[in-house]
């Protein structure tokens, strides 16, 4: 690069001294710039983020039990796929209590210019209880760091026949007092028996009448649920002894203000075929 000083005499007076002086100023500025412009990196700044898209999810929403096909098919669909680690699926339980497996991988299969397509074969046994799951969608990036770079991306409901034969579930053995003072807690319990497995029980409730007749509403929000669950997951707080026995339970105290007199409960249970069980009744006097 050549500098040159001349259009400078036509309107000053520059002596020589001066000269000089502006020379060096105008070298050691240019040294600073190359200078600085040597910490700059010649190489291209890779600024990595997520930009997947998920286009399509696609899963039965009913699936049929049978011997030679026991598998059911999932894919999911997605656009730019560099930021994508690995993409699996879920299948439990609508209320969430169980699951039918937590993880199964979906392999990366058709692409086309756009997008690709992740599959997978799902395994379905007869042991499992025909009823309602959920089938949950989730992809893990490999740009952030783990949790965070897992997201759900679907889900959908599956409806599942064993193609076995449902038997409704039965309850006894109902132990619950006679008579209970107020404030004073107490536990009831009712034994419940399915020939399909405890596994496909799928709740077992109570219903709670007072004194006057009206029906006793668990939660203001939900008018429409009129009964209470009862547990059996060895939760000694709410009166559970052990998991797993088909014993039910339930802890309950009457406050102070409750009514006296002759409250009725009424015992049911039902699997996830949504057959229902037979109905114990029983009165519980309170004073």
């Amino acid at each position: 690069m050549i500098i040159s000083f001349s259009h400078l005499k036509e309107q000053f007076c520059v002596k020589p001294k001066m000269k000089r002086r502006l020379a060096f100023l105008s070298f050691v500025s240019l040294a600073v710039a190359f200078s600085a412009c040597d910490k700059i990196p010649d190489g291209v700044v890779d600024n990595k983020f997520v930009d997947y898209k998920v286009a399509k999810i696609e899963s039965p929403s009913s699936f049929f039990y049978s011997n030679p096909d026991s598998l059911f098919t999932a894919s999911v669909t997605i656009q730019s796929i560099s930021s994508v680690d690995q993409v699996w699926l879920s299948v439990k339980s609508v209320d969430g209590t169980s699951y039918v497996t937590k993880q199964v991988f979906l392999t990366k299969g058709t692409a086309t210019q756009t997008s690709t397509i992740f599959t997978a074969k799902v395994p379905m046994s007869k042991k499992i209880s025909s009823g309602k799951y959920l089938v949950e969608f989730f992809i893990s990036d490999n740009i952030r760091v783990s949790p965070d770079n897992i997201s759900k991306v679907g889900e959908q409901v599956l409806v599942y026949n064993n193609n076995q034969t449902n038997f409704t579930p039965v309850i006894s053995n109902l132990v619950l007092a006679d008579n209970i003072t107020r404030e004073t807690p107490f536990i009831f319990t009712v034994k419940v028996d399915d020939q399909n497995g405890l596994g496909d029980i799928s709740q077992v409730t109570f219903k709670l009448t007072r004194p006057d007749g009206t029906v006793v509403i668990p939660n203001p929000n939900t008018p429409n649920i009129n009964y209470f669950l009862m547990v059996d997951n060895g939760d000694s707080v709410l009166g559970d002894a052990k998991a797993g026995d088909g014993i039910f339970s339930f802890k309950n105290t009457f406050g102070p203000t409750a009514q006296t007199g002759n409250w009725q409960f009424e015992f049911q249970a039902k699997d996830k075929s949504s057959a229902v069980s037979n109905v114990i009744k029983q009165t519980l006097g309170v004073n």
